[in-house]
């Protein structure tokens, strides 16, 4: 039996066991999928323990830059992405598969970052990365990424979003926690303050939120009501999940996989 699992600080929230155990499922491979979660002061020492003594591992929050220095080696797009959220233990290699989850989870819904003259990314981690590079790998002619705190040059606060978005339009993605359960009160319910989102939403041309519980955000709520294209990141996590078993078990996997175990998940 091999032996995979997913390392992060806090998982409570997390549907990776189910969706790589319905995988094991359809494909007929023998394996487990543990969730571990790791105090920051401990990720060095125990995520060398667990690349001597499991198959492969999954990375997310907020690790996806620390466990890179750990590795032996860096899969070229995950290196210019600056993230890794796989790991190949065997070759101690680190890859981004969230990469290949995103495009096909905005090619999925219908939403073309080619469309229009703008994209703009909320928030500024490891995740804003990958889609910064994926809008520019689809077509994104300008991508700007909305930091509470901006620092880089293609980075504007959201007080200046809030003044350039109704000039410009575009598409919008949320690569911040905002919104994912529990988060209920008014700060964390949305990247785009409460008051400002369905102003917004009327020069958008598709709405993208990676937070994929709950599977339908106070954000793709309001693009919902203003009748923009929009999606979760359900579809983008299941899809980088069967990208990840690509690279374990080194075979295809079925095209029609990821939709198939959303419908078996009722995650649709």
């Amino acid at each position: 039996m091999k032996h995979y699992g997913l390392i992060g600080e806090k998982l409570g929230h997390s549907l990776s066991r189910p969706i790589h155990e319905a995988i094991f499922r359809e494909m007929g491979i023998d394996a487990d999928y543990r969730i571990i979660e790791i105090p920051r002061d401990s990720f060095d020492a125990q995520t060398r323990h667990l690349l001597a003594t499991l198959d492969g591992f999954n990375v997310t929050i907020p690790y996806k830059q620390a466990v890179m220095p750990l590795l032996r080696d860096i899969d070229p797009a995950a290196e210019e992405i600056g993230a890794v959220n796989t790991v190949l233990c065997h070759a101690q290699k680190g890859f981004n598969t969230d990469a290949a989850g995103f495009m096909g989870m905005l090619r999925h819904y219908g939403i073309d970052p080619a469309k229009g003259e703008n994209s703009y990314i909320l928030g500024s981690g490891s995740t804003a990365k990958t889609v910064r590079a994926c809008l520019k790998r689809m077509g994104a002619r300008k991508v700007t990424v909305v930091s509470r705190h901006p620092q880089q040059m293609d980075e504007i606060s959201y007080a200046d979003f809030y003044q350039v978005f109704p000039r410009t339009g575009g598409t919008i993605v949320n690569a911040s926690s905002a919104g994912m359960w529990p988060r209920k009160d008014e700060d964390n319910i949305c990247a785009i303050h409460p008051s400002r989102v369905d102003e917004m939403m009327r020069y958008a041309l598709g709405v993208a939120d990676v937070v994929y519980n709950p599977p339908h955000t106070f954000l793709t709520k309001a693009a919902e009501r203003a009748g923009v294209p929009w999606c979760t990141g359900l579809y983008m996590l299941v899809a980088q999940a069967v990208e990840a078993e690509v690279l374990w078990q080194g075979m295809p996997m079925p095209e029609c996989l990821v939709e198939k175990i959303m419908k078996e998940m009722s995650i649709q």
